[in-house]
């Protein structure tokens, strides 16, 4: 994968493996002799299902997809593409045996086929997101941002239902240096997903990350802590709130202790004062940051961890007389 533009953060890097077997699974032909047997299994535990599958007197290309898709799925990379091989030999040009090459392709780091085998069945189903999305991954994987973004662009416009979509897209444009057009994708995602408050995480990741203290900070500071207050009410946990604080008031620090005129919009100017309940200035954000690491610590298991926090929470607090 490239690197990122320098001064500019990534989002999760891609888990190439993870990502192309999150890709969407073709739906099952009713017309298979095994589609009934197929509909009928419980189990969705890789291994069990390679046992089940083995159960079947005849196999058909069904089955065979579903078994590639298990082995795929447990790392048995050698059987995988011995399943592959037999489904390519007898059904060459198939679509969902070219998916399912451009799926192990990817699996296997084989990225420019990957990209090939996805190419084919954009060309059959122009209008389908699947094969976008593939060709998304392909794009990002081969350093190709550009496309990758065009991609990535076109699912999520006309899908919304592929969250992965906008991810996918902040994160490419995070890679090539567009902050704030990774920032929009990422809160572009409606509440009604159940991706909204990841997506909300990481943009105000994206926002804060690997910025220089003399940028002008008070508006995406502003907007983290707003966003990190109202995550409350859609299920971010109370460490991860604590953590994202501790993101935003240590950047907020960083930025006061700088020295730089953008740091300074408070000499008789009107403009917020407080961030997430913490004075914006040196002595109010170091006791925000002491409060969040003692939070944290009371949060965490009896260890390392919570001796480490508490050492964090006693660096940050504000020196006093008393």
């Amino acid at each position: 994968m490239p690197s990122p533009a320098p001064g500019v953060p990534r989002l999760s890097r891609l888990d190439v493996r993870s990502t192309s077997l999150a890709l969407p699974v073709p739906r099952v032909d009713a017309s298979d002799p095994n589609a009934g047997f197929l509909a009928g299994l419980m189990t969705t535990a890789p291994s069990e299902l390679v046992a089940a599958l083995g159960t079947v007197p005849a196999a058909s290309l069904e089955t065979r997809l579903r078994e590639l898709r298990a082995r795929l799925e447990l790392n048995d990379l050698d059987a995988a593409g011995q399943t592959l091989t037999a489904l390519e030999g007898r059904h060459p040009d198939d679509w969902r045996v070219v998916w399912y090459r451009g799926i192990t392709s990817l699996v296997t780091g084989d990225n420019e086929s990957a990209a090939l085998s996805f190419d084919a069945v954009y060309d059959a189903f122009p209008g389908e997101p699947a094969p976008k999305l593939a060709l998304g991954i392909c794009a990002e994987v081969l350093g190709q941002l550009d496309n990758a973004a065009e991609y990535y662009r076109l699912v999520w416009t006309t899908d919304p239902s592929f969250v992965s979509a906008a991810f996918g897209l902040a994160r490419v444009q995070l890679a090539a240096g567009d902050r704030a057009g990774a920032v929009r994708a990422l809160e572009s995602v409606p509440e009604a997903s159940i991706h909204y408050t990841a997506a909300r995480v990481a943009a105000v990741r994206a926002r804060l990350r690997g910025r220089a203290p003399d940028e002008p900070l008070i508006t995406d500071l502003m907007a983290a802590s707003a966003q990190v207050s109202g995550l409350a009410g859609f299920g971010l946990d109370a460490v991860r709130r604590e953590q994202l604080s501790t993101e935003v008031l240590g950047t907020a620090l960083d930025w006061v202790l700088s020295g730089s005129p953008t740091a300074r919009p408070f000499a008789g100017a009107p403009g917020p004062r407080t961030l997430l309940g913490s004075d914006l200035d040196e002595r109010g954000l170091r006791f925000g940051l002491e409060r969040s690491y003692r939070m944290l610590a009371r949060l965490a298991e009896p260890g390392d961890e919570r001796i480490e926090l508490v050492e964090r929470a006693n660096r940050f607090r504000p020196r006093t007389w008393v």
